[in-house]
């Protein structure tokens, strides 16, 4: 039992410390960006770029090409958030950051489909369906909670935590896709589930603290 508690420590401790090490690196990149005077909603905007690019390339079946787009996409994701929280938070930049995060994957997984579409076509039409509902139960419960950007974007969680983050499986999903193209379908579809699963849970909690806690709360 020891051993097995000091081999989990140990992948926990390197796992944290290569995201954290990745992280630095990221903070770095942000402060040679500023020094240019690119900003969050720019480095936003080259993540689009990269997305664009990234079609272009999974048209053409250059999957490694699109797979560095992709990278360089997940990036700037990064990127943007450091810098929003070093600068001013604005309404619009929490609003391009959600919209342009969502619209890369939608771009990626439409690029699969364009390589080939008699074989892709419907498997990445589902994981785009699972994918819109996702942002749609996301974002509608964030507006109805009346969640505050300003408190969410400067949260000082270290990367470290990134299991936890929004679409990291669609973005895995997307990663492993590119590395083994001939499995899009399968991927598509189990990943596609996974976010459907995962939404469905969502909007179970949802109901839970909205209706049935706040029913509790009324009679107390």
């Amino acid at each position: 039992m020891k051993r097995k508690n000091i081999l989990r420590k140990f992948k926990s401790i390197s796992v944290c410390s290569a995201l954290n090490y990745f992280y630095d690196i990221s903070e770095k990149t942000v402060d040679w960006l500023a020094q240019y005077s690119i900003k969050a909603n720019a480095i936003t905007l080259g993540g689009l770029f990269f997305a664009v690019l990234g079609v272009n390339f999974l048209a053409m079946e250059y999957y490694f090409s699109a797979l560095v787009c992709l990278l360089l996409n997940r990036w700037c994701d990064v990127l943007d958030g450091i810098s929003a929280r070093r600068q001013e938070i604005t309404a619009f930049g929490a609003f391009f950051d959600i919209a342009a995060d969502y619209l890369s994957l939608g771009l990626f997984i439409f690029g699969f489909a364009l390589a080939a579409p008699a074989d892709n076509a419907v498997a990445g039409s589902f994981m785009l369906l699972a994918l819109c509902f996702s942002a749609a139960v996301l974002l509608g419960l964030a507006i109805v909670s009346g969640q505050n950007y300003r408190k969410l974007n400067r949260s000082k969680l270290k990367i470290c935590l990134w299991g936890s983050i929004q679409n990291f499986d669609v973005s895995l999903a997307l990663v492993l896709m590119c590395l083994v193209p001939a499995w899009f379908m399968p991927l598509a579809l189990f990943f596609g589930l996974i976010s459907l699963v995962k939404s469905l849970l969502l909007v179970s909690s949802a109901y839970y603290n909205l209706v049935i806690a706040a029913r509790r709360t009324k009679r107390k």
